[in-house]
């Protein structure tokens, strides 16, 4: 994604569009400020709500689809959605205004070790999202051929380089001896350094490894989900407060993405069609991303992907404890 500087909207964030690179809003305009229950008996509520990665990952797929086939104007909400371009950064702008959203779920638990009020109350995607692409003339067909080779990740301390450093042990591959990771930036970032020869492996992700493949015949060499089975990538999260003061609002927000979430499940291609003029991708590239991650959309929870993530974060330094489970993540708000 182009950085972007100038203006800032209103609460002091930009409104990224990791499609066009712009300052612009996606998703359909609100009414200025924010607005609880309006009346309609249905818990309705008008404002923003943020979203990591909403233009590039594929996790983002059911807040278009419930967007664009009514599903929140059914359950009177008018919601504006302000994408971010990391987890932290989301749940900053969730603390600091927006009130709720969807982040990458470990920065839930690293804020809320930092003493932040905030609440996880539904699963969004159930995969991990990081996968590993080659140019098709590579001679690396599996994981297993990057012995000696090296691997572009994103920065120390990202989702990409935590994936990489997982499927290779995984995978009997030591990384920094058997394998050298090189911090090269973003997912498209990694893919320039692929085709200019100065890496051999780049990192990416759905849709855009798809896009990849389409455009220029990348071959996915391997996804982390191959490696590791329980995870919990994205989720909904919100204030407290926000939570006191709109809890009808947000489980009608929840009903409305279990829609989207079922349309993805029970008609792949129809939700492809809409998936594909959100994000101006080529329909049969929306269709292969979304078949590819058909599986991994709940908003339902285990113990295992809970703890897969508190352990990831641990491991990297970034959670110093075990955080309050029960204190934090509200397993049952959503039924």
């Amino acid at each position: 994604m182009k950085t972007v500087s100038g203006p800032l909207g209103r609460r002091g964030f930009l409104k990224l569009s990791a499609a066009t690179g712009g300052v612009i809003a996606l998703g359909f305009t609100a009414g200025c400020g924010q607005s609880g229950a309006n009346g309609n008996g249905n818990g309705g509520y008008s404002g923003d709500v943020a979203i990591t990665g909403l233009a590039s990952l594929i996790h983002s797929a059911p807040f278009f689809i419930a967007q664009s086939e009514g599903y929140y104007e059914e359950e009177g909400l008018i919601l504006e959605n302000i994408q971010f371009p990391g987890g932290l950064d989301t749940v900053r702008g969730i603390d600091s205004g927006i009130g709720f959203g969807t982040s990458s779920t470990l920065p839930v638990f690293i804020a809320a070790e930092s003493g932040m009020d905030v609440r996880i109350f539904g699963n969004v995607y159930t995969a991990a999202s990081v996968d590993f692409i080659a140019l098709p003339d590579s001679p690396i067909n599996t994981i297993e051929d990057v012995r000696g080779k090296t691997i572009a990740v994103s920065t120390p301390g990202s989702n990409s380089t935590y994936f990489a450093e997982r499927t290779l042990r995984e995978a009997g591959l030591m990384p920094g001896t058997d394998v050298q990771l090189v911090s090269v930036g973003s997912a498209a970032d990694s893919w320039t350094q692929v085709s200019q020869g100065v890496v051999d492996v780049a990192w990416t992700a759905s849709p855009l490894s798809e896009q990849i493949a389409s455009d220029a015949g990348g071959k996915v060499i391997w996804r982390s989900r191959d490696y590791v089975t329980d995870w919990s990538d994205t989720c909904l999260v919100a204030t407290g407060a926000f939570i006191d003061e709109n809890a009808e609002a947000l489980r009608g927000w929840g009903r409305a993405l279990q829609r989207a979430m079922d349309m993805i499940s029970n008609d792949v291609e129809a939700a492809a069609e809409v998936y594909a003029v959100a994000i101006d991708y080529e329909p049969e590239v929306a269709l292969e991303a979304l078949k590819n991650s058909q599986n991994f959309f709940s908003l339902d929870f285990t113990d295992a992907q809970l703890a897969a993530v508190v352990e990831a974060g641990k491991e990297q330094g970034q959670l110093t404890e075990d955080p309050d489970m029960d204190a934090i993540v509200m397993r049952n708000f959503l039924t």
